[in-house]
This record gives structure tokens, C-alpha cells and sequence, in this order.
């Protein structure tokens, strides 16, 4: 009931713009003492994301409830975290909708995150049964590069600018615009002005950023696409 009132607030005061919530993503960097979740020797690879929605149902199902009683009240766009391939994605989401099929009315659109590295090289088959994608660029970085975000020793090797970083983003966006779906991108790379040009450049024109970059980033967005200010 505390997840539904706060969905709902939400979902009204954006008078029906679109709200994209990402389902729990727990696990890795993002702790949860009173969760008893388990303690891993690598939890950047363990039961984390899609992985903790599936085993943890106890979590799962309430919050997809509350999604779907707070979407009578506007569009919620739902992304699934940590999503590795098509058969993980269709579990979960069969198992959102039985968990809400006494719910009526509701406005709901199912996306995924593209941050782990078999999920965007099947991003178009993903496209096939998800409504839109984001791409995660942090943990995408750290799972192409086999590197640690948060640990400062290997931190020159957490490079946003290498070629193949830029060709699966590519591959993304390609299969975004054949299937004529919304892709957007989360994570730092967004507060970045300097690679805008390039998101752009490849058809990717929704970007997340906190809220003291907004206006930079549209500033550099303008001047890339010649649009006056």
C-alpha cells in the first residue's frame, strides 16, 4: 500500500506524461541490509536485477501490484534491470502479469535495460517483445571492459570513448530504429556534454541526467543539431 501511494503521487503529478520507474535492482553496489539478501564473494555477477525479481517473489509481486494500481492513474513505463537474454525477459514479465490479473485498467509498457553485454547483442531480438529500451552505460562499461566502477585502482580503464563501446551502442540504436521502438540511455555518459553530439549522431535523443545538467545538456544537444537557442 506505501509503494501504491507513492507510485500514484507520482503518476498524477506528471498529469499523463510517461513514468519510468526501473523494477527493484538490488544487488552489486546497491545494499539492502534489511533485506537479508545473501553476502557474495562477486556480487557484481550474483543474484542481483531480473535474477533477485525472480528468486525473491516476496519483493517482486507487491511492487508490480502497486505499479499496476498506480498506472489506472496515468502511463508507467516498467524497466527490468539486468535482463541477459529474450527467455529471462518473457519469464519475468509472465510472471508480473499473473501477478496482477485481478488488476483492471491498467497503463503499463514493459522495457528492459541494456547493460549486460549477451542482452545487447540480442538487442534485436529483445526488440521483438519489449515495448522500449534503455541502455545502462555503467554496468555496461564494467561488464565489456571486465573492469570495477567503484574501484579506483583500475579506474583509468573505465573509458567511455573506446570504439567498441560506441559500436554496440550502435547495434542498439540499429535495432531500436528497425523495430521503430524508444531507446534512451542511463547513466553518466548522459551528464557528459562532450559525447551528446554522438548519442545524437547514432538516433539515441533521450538521455537521463541529474537535474544541474539539464540545461548543459540541451545546450550542447542545440548547437549539434543547429537548433537556435
Amino acid at each position: 500500500e506505501g509503494q501504491y501511494e507513492r507510485y500514484r503521487n507520482i503518476t498524477q503529478a506528471l498529469d499523463g506524461a510517461p513514468f519510468y520507474a526501473r523494477l527493484l535492482d538490488l544487488g552489486g553496489d546497491k545494499d539492502a541490509p534489511y533485506l537479508d539478501l545473501p553476502d557474495e564473494e562477486n556480487p557484481a555477477l550474483g543474484f542481483r536485477g531480473a535474477r533477485l525479481l525472480l528468486g525473491r517473489p516476496d519483493l517482486f509481486v507487491p511492487q508490480a501490484r502497486a505499479f499496476a494500481r498506480a498506472s489506472v492513474h496515468g502511463p508507467i513505463h516498467l524497466i527490468y534491470p539486468m535482463i541477459v537474454d529474450v527467455d529471462q525477459f518473457l519469464i519475468l514479465r509472465e510472471r508480473f502479469r499473473q501477478a496482477i490479473a485481478d488488476i483492471t485498467g491498467h497503463n503499463l509498457h514493459h522495457g528492459i535495460m541494456f547493460e549486460v553485454p549477451s542482452a545487447c547483442l540480442m538487442a534485436q531480438e529483445l526488440y521483438d517483445v519489449i515495448d522500449f529500451g534503455s541502455i545502462g552505460t555503467n554496468d555496461l562499461i564494467q561488464y565489456i571492459f571486465a573492469i570495477d566502477r567503484n574501484n579506483e585502482r583500475v579506474a583509468e580503464d573505465y573509458d567511455l570513448d573506446k570504439p567498441v563501446f560506441w559500436r554496440l551502442l550502435g547495434e542498439i540504436a540499429a535495432a531500436a530504429r528497425d523495430h521503430g521502438k524508444p531507446l534512451s540511455i542511463c547513466g553518466e555518459i548522459g551528464g557528459q556534454p562532450q559525447f551528446l553530439p554522438r548519442l545524437l549522431d547514432l538516433g539515441i535523443n533521450c538521455v537521463s541526467v541529474s537535474p544541474r545538467i539539464v540545461g548543459l545538456a540541451r545546450v550542447a544537444a542545440r548547437k549539434h543539431l543547429g537548433v537556435p537557442a
